[in-house]
């Protein structure tokens, strides 16, 4: 049971707590039960093991036991008189041992959800924004899928815009090879941006078998500062030349993609892009109350869940850096770029959690199979696929619940926000 709470910190509190002797001495009678009922000892019968043999063989064992179980069960007993919401494993400020015929008394330091107050979430005013889809937004999209589905053949003429150029680079910078920035059998599509604009330029009109010299220019600020403001040679050698080949666009190519002709085909494109519009705003929505519920709740935030956030950007920040072949930098370095990033998104997290609650908002078993299904259509799996990838990844469903759980409450605050005319912003497919 409480004995005593002490409060540390903020988000800190101390427990004394008590178990009483009788109840130690129960657990340890029926441990020892339990054990002569099992145990072969040479020279006495099975149950008929005495005690005090037991307990000089067994006592370390047997303690470790109960202690196991009772600590435990009354520390989440103190946690419930004491009225807190702990966010992480305690620490135990002593060794714990038993004394015989003597209760067992001990401390621990436990973090905890702060006490955050009334929240005001009702009436939000947002910045409204509207979605506008034009022909040339229709065109372009229509452009896009042809693109996407064009054939390249094999030619020996020269290259031009979108067509394909399969490249050997060598990267040179002070004259010294960059590995990093080198590739083999590249296929670079004539303007394309995965590329510096100046292999564009340099392979615009080449042939296949043509050495050329591209000369990069790096930004003065680049974070590499190793690298800023220098200028990178690569030797570009053209090993093969593809002609691209772009369907027409008729009712025949309106069929590929399941529509009647051309003109359902626009009105199904048109219908796709109001709505992936429609989705963008309504998450700028989120993002403008959330912003706002964090920058009007002044309240402290437990160090260890803003260490955990912290340390998983930091992990994808440097991901980022290797997949863009960017410098990584130090941990150091992004701990302090990411604090204040890490702080602010715990008080996300803990605000839309209280709010969910007083709202009784819950994520059910269905709701989470339902979005799974829906993950899997898009990235072409099956709901037991994804499932699979998030207990592989993350250990348990227990995060992806917690988005939902998250997205749930943002909907609910975008339907009592306060929409605002006043500087209405456009969103175009």
């Amino acid at each position: 049971m409480l004995q005593e709470i002490e409060e540390i910190g903020p988000t800190t509190r101390r427990l004394k707590i008590n178990i009483p002797s009788d109840v130690i001495q129960a657990e340890l009678d029926s441990s020892y039960n339990r054990l002569r009922a099992t145990v072969k000892v040479p020279g006495f019968r099975p149950g008929r093991v005495p005690h005090a043999i037991l307990k000089k063989r067994f006592g370390r064992e047997v303690e470790a036991e109960v202690l196991r179980k009772i600590v435990p069960e009354y520390y989440s007993k103190a946690i419930e008189e004491a009225r807190i919401e702990p966010v992480g494993y305690p620490e135990i400020d002593e060794d714990i041992h038993i004394t015989p015929s003597q209760p067992l008394t001990f401390t621990v330091t436990v973090e905890i959800k702060p006490e955050i107050g009334e929240i005001r979430y009702e009436g939000i005013e947002i910045e409204k924004r509207t979605v506008s889809i034009g022909e040339e937004d229709v065109d372009r999209a229509i452009r896009l899928i042809q693109e996407n589905r064009a054939l390249y053949s094999v030619t020996e003429d020269e290259v031009g815009e979108g067509d394909m150029a399969i490249i050997d680079c060598e990267a040179f910078i002070d004259g010294q090879p960059r590995e990093e920035f080198s590739y083999k059998e590249y296929p670079f599509i004539i303007g394309s941006e995965a590329m510096p604009s100046e292999f564009t330029e340099a392979l615009k009109g080449r042939k296949k078998g043509e050495t050329v010299e591209v000369r990069v220019a790096i930004d003065k600020s680049h974070q590499n500062q190793e690298l800023a403001g220098k200028e990178m040679v690569c030797r570009v050698m053209i090993k093969e030349t593809k002609k691209r080949n772009l369907p027409p666009l008729d009712d025949n190519f309106a069929k590929e993609l399941d529509a009647k002709d051309m003109e359902d085909l626009r009105r199904k494109i048109r219908d796709d892009l109001e709505k992936r519009a429609q989705k963008r705003i309504n998450l700028d929505y989120k993002r403008q109350i959330l912003n706002k519920l964090i920058k009007d709740h002044d309240f402290s935030v437990p160090d260890s869940m803003v260490e955990a956030e912290l340390q998983s950007l930091i992990i994808d920040a440097k991901q980022k850096a290797m997949q863009n072949r960017m410098p990584v930098k130090s941990d150091e370095e992004l701990r302090q770029e990411y604090l204040l990033t890490a702080k602010e998104n715990v008080k996300g997290v803990l605000l839309l959690e209280a709010i969910g609650k007083k709202e009784n908002i819950e994520v059910t078993d269905e709701e989470v199979r339902k979005a799974m299904e829906e993950m899997g259509v898009r990235n072409g799996l099956k709901a037991e696929d994804v499932m699979k990838i998030y207990m592989m990844q993350e250990g348990s469903l227990e995060a992806f619940r917690r988005r939902l759980f998250a997205d749930k409450v943002l909907d609910l605050l975008v339907q009592k926000a306060v929409i605002s005319e006043a500087r209405e912003k456009e969103d175009k497919g």
